[in-house]
């Protein structure tokens, strides 16, 4: 049913992964949509911000208990790392749609490009999905790795799509390259099962509605003091 990359890059941590993941993120749409219902606001704006600030802090809670789990920081912000894979959340999406969709939020910053450039594992097939005008988006800059995650660290994206009306609607984890001005290249990849009152169940794969995306609160890894704590 699942694919081999995950049980490969995971081993015995994958099906713990698997519950915990969707659920976080199940956790941080309900932070979310509180702060939006509480703020009585009429735009999705802060619902967008604070998806983006809890997604990173329900998912490194959920992962830092993990057996062999640790947590890189990087000033204020943190990243869980498991069996040397790095869990970068990325919300691509309102509406549930192919993950090959997902882009980065430009402008890029310059350490995401540097996490993407140097932890993610170059794709040497492309996706059926792109076609031959991607290929001028290739970077031929070479990144130094975070010595917070180790040379051999690599990156796993975890995309999500959700909305403030519907809730989690999709996630899938995998590898992706950052092939420029926000462009992912999907390597081996697979959807995660929706958290739900019964338990975990498949990811719809189809939706009707989108809602604004809201304002990414502009997390530049260390551009903070290693020192600094989270506000």
């Amino acid at each position: 049913m699942w694919s081999d990359w995950a049980s490969e890059a995971f081993g015995e941590q994958v099906d713990e992964l698997r519950e915990r993941i969707p659920a976080a993120l199940a956790e941080a749409h309900r932070r979310a949509r509180a702060a939006h219902d509480a703020g009585q606001a009429r735009a999705n704006r802060v619902y967008g911000t604070a998806l983006w600030d809890f997604a990173d802090d329900e998912l490194v809670e959920a992962i830092r208990t993990v057996e062999g789990a640790k947590v890189a920081r990087f000033g204020a912000y943190e990243l869980a790392v498991v069996n040397g894979k790095v869990l970068y959340p990325l919300h691509y999406s309102e509406k549930a749609e192919p993950v090959e969709r997902a882009r980065l939020r430009k402008p890029v910053s310059p350490t995401r490009q540097r996490l993407f450039g140097a932890h993610a594992p170059e794709v040497a097939d492309p996706h059926p999905y792109l076609d031959e005008a991607w290929a001028d988006l290739e970077l031929a800059v070479s990144y130094e790795p975070f010595p917070q995650l180790g040379r051999d660290a690599e990156l796993v994206v975890i995309a999500y799509a959700c909305n403030v009306e519907a809730g989690l609607l999709h996630v899938e984890w995998g590898y992706a390259e950052h092939i420029g001005d926000g462009e992912l290249r999907w390597g081996a990849h697979s959807p995660l099962p929706l958290p739900s009152a019964s338990g975990l169940i498949p990811a719809a794969r189809d939706g009707d509605s989108r809602f604004d995306a809201g304002a990414h609160p502009g997390l530049d890894l260390g551009l903070r003091a290693e020192d600094a704590r989270r506000a």
